[in-house]
């Protein structure tokens, strides 16, 4: 068991990593493990850490904060001390590890902080400053008794489980830990012989960003004044002064050009953070941040096949990249009876695994903001999420390939909890604002018809203006398929055994119950139903040059020539979920379609069994649950 973990924070560090990594290998103290938590690295980071580091974590940049890397790391950890040093620092000897982490000998101490030495690549003024905050003794010349700095620090893991660190601050989490600690008593001490070179080698927006995040972060805190500037102009003025006075030997007009811009960006960049928000402490203050739910979280947990409850269930984790969401309606789908019957291909063959709750047509009401997230959203705000959720960073994903993506997740389907419930948490960048006249009923159609936006998208280039469509299924998706087509021209007849669903279309679509003979008229054939028999008539009886389009899932094996494709030269198109451009849209159009029938039929989410009896009857178009 390693008495200490050593904690490394990483983002495209493979300049600095390796003269870091070859540092700790030198340490006179042997007895620790290096944990790397990198925030989605594009260089060559990871394959430098991959031999060296006993576990390297990866999270999503949209994730990322201080605090909340530093506690993925803490939580991954086997240490009794955690040894928290910079990507871009490095020990200036091989006693820095026992240095820094002597002084828990005392029972009170609970963090410990080194000295910072600029490297050649750091900016003069930035150098001085190291000089005046981490001097070469223990004499107190910091802004505060608790000082900390996590480019070089250590804690107790037992203190550090009582009192994680705050994963809402935008900086400073360091100092908001040992102020925190120091309230409880206990100690922060500096550590001049723990020495490490600080590297920075910043361009100006970037010192005016490090600035800015730790002034707003002093502000939330609770702090008289920043930590390391000062928003005045008359500090300003008087450090540039400083900075000119003590560089006098080798002063000339580059070096006072430095000095100028270095000083005037780290003194906008802390002006501007300690005045942002400056009478509204809520934007990262975490007891201001923290929800208070009144009762617990509920939702319907599929266990098992055939095995579903509606039970408390913990309350989603929201990361810095999340939106927690209240949920208002949720729309029934078919796919959701198949993963309760077990039926779902994903469940079959072992890709999905139970429990899962199941839900993926919502709409609802922001609750809570990640701390990366709350420019774009706020609390209150009504949204609709999107299905598919894809990493991003594949090479699928990359190329717009988001249902190939190797991490693939899909809300209530598999990987991730879906919206029978009170709360759902997604990553912010798949949900989307609702209009304001849209009601949050109707809003809850959005994915089924992102889904049809979509799918019409994959074949349009197909098919031309007043071309003659067919749809197989009258159901949600069917009807979507008939209305979008119909408005954009083309003559659409509706195809369903079941006479109840076609009433649901107005005259200008034709309908028909009868057994589909006249394939051949048709430039398109959508089939919406999954039906075998159904789509085995499509695909044989379709004409010459003929594009079928696939949204049904026909579970089963067909036995068909597809010589017949060649032969007649047919398309033949599958499409699945909704992308981005396609919530928009939805969100855009849903209040221009007819959706009177879809919303007949709502039920309180605690009776889904009768909504998924009521479902599979097919007396209504659609049935939705209601949760809030």
């Amino acid at each position: 068991m390693p008495e200490i973990s050593i904690i490394i924070r990483t983002f495209n560090e493979e300049k600095h990593l390796p003269v870091l990594l070859e540092a700790l290998s030198k340490q006179t103290f042997r007895n620790f493990e290096i944990i790397l938590v990198d925030s989605g690295s594009t260089d060559k980071t990871l394959l430098i850490a991959q031999d060296k580091c006993k576990k390297i974590i990866r999270i999503h940049s949209r994730d990322f904060t201080f605090g909340y890397s530093l506690n993925v790391g803490c939580r991954n950890s086997l240490g009794k001390y955690f040894v928290i040093i910079s990507a871009h620092a490095f020990p200036s000897n091989n006693k820095w590890l026992e240095n820094l982490t002597a002084p828990f000998i005392d029972e009170s101490v609970v963090m410990t902080y080194g000295r910072h030495i600029g490297a050649e690549q750091n900016k003069f003024s930035e150098k001085r400053d190291f000089k005046k905050y981490f001097c070469s003794s223990e004499k107190n010349l910091h802004p505060f008794s608790f000082f900390a700095n996590n480019a070089n620090s250590a804690i107790k893991r037992s203190v550090w489980e009582k009192h994680p660190f705050d994963e809402c601050l935008t900086g400073l989490e360091d100092i908001a830990w040992a102020k925190k600690t120091q309230d409880l008593n206990l100690i922060t001490k500096y550590v001049p012989e723990a020495v490490v070179y600080h590297i920075h080698e910043e361009s100006w927006d970037k010192i005016y960003n490090r600035y800015r995040r730790e002034a707003i972060a002093a502000r939330h805190i609770g702090l008289p004044h920043p930590p390391l500037a000062s928003p005045s102009f008359k500090k300003f003025i008087t450090y540039i002064c400083g900075d000119i006075f003590d560089d006098l030997n080798n002063f000339n007009r580059n070096r006072l050009k430095e000095i100028f811009l270095f000083r005037f960006y780290q003194w906008i960049g802390t002006r501007h953070g300690w005045f942002h928000n400056k009478n509204n402490r809520s934007f990262t203050l975490k007891d201001r941040d923290s929800l208070y739910f009144s009762g617990a979280n509920n939702g319907v947990v599929v266990l098992d096949k055939n095995c579903a409850q509606w039970k408390e269930i913990a309350m989603p984790e929201v990361k810095p990249g999340d939106v927690l969401v209240k949920v208002a309606y949720v729309g029934v789908c078919q796919t959701d009876l198949e993963i309760y019957k077990g039926e779902l291909g994903y469940y079959k063959h072992g890709i999905a695994k139970y429990p899962i709750i199941p839900g993926h047509e919502f709409s609802g009401e922001v609750v809570k903001v990640g701390a990366n997230n709350q420019k774009t959203f706020k609390i209150g705000d009504k949204v609709v999420g999107e299905c598919v959720i894809s990493c991003g960073n594949c090479s699928f994903c990359r190329k717009g390939n988001r249902v190939a993506c190797v991490e693939r997740k899909e809300i209530g389907v598999m990987n991730h909890d879906g919206a029978y419930s009170k709360f759902i948490v997604l990553p912010a960048h798949f949900l989307h604002h609702i209009p304001e006249e849209l009601d949050l009923k109707v809003a809850c159609l959005a994915e089924p018809l992102a889904v049809v936006l979509r799918a019409v998208r994959r074949v349009e280039h197909r098919i031309k203006f007043a071309s003659r469509c067919a749809v197989v299924g009258a159901g949600p998706i069917g009807n979507f398929c008939a209305q979008i087509l119909s408005a954009l021209g083309h003559t659409v007849k509706v195809y369903d055994r079941n006479e109840s669903r076609l009433k649901f279309f107005k005259k200008n679509i034709i309908t028909s119950s009868a057994t589909l003979e006249d394939c051949a008229d048709y430039d398109l054939i959508i089939e919406a139903s999954g039906n075998l028999d159904a789509l085995s008539r499509v695909l044989t009886k379709s004409q010459a040059g003929s594009t079928v389009l696939l949204l049904g899932f026909p579970y089963g094996k067909l036995k068909y020539n597809f010589e017949d494709v060649v032969g007649k030269e047919k398309t033949i198109i599958g499409s699945v979920g909704g992308s981005n451009e396609d919530f928009v849209k939805a969100l855009q159009i849903l209040s221009t379609l007819d959706t009177v029938n879809f919303l007949k039929a709502v039920v309180p989410i605690k009776e889904f069994l009768y909504a998924w009896k009521l479902h599979s009857s097919k007396e209504y178009l659609k049935v939705i649950l209601s949760v809030g």
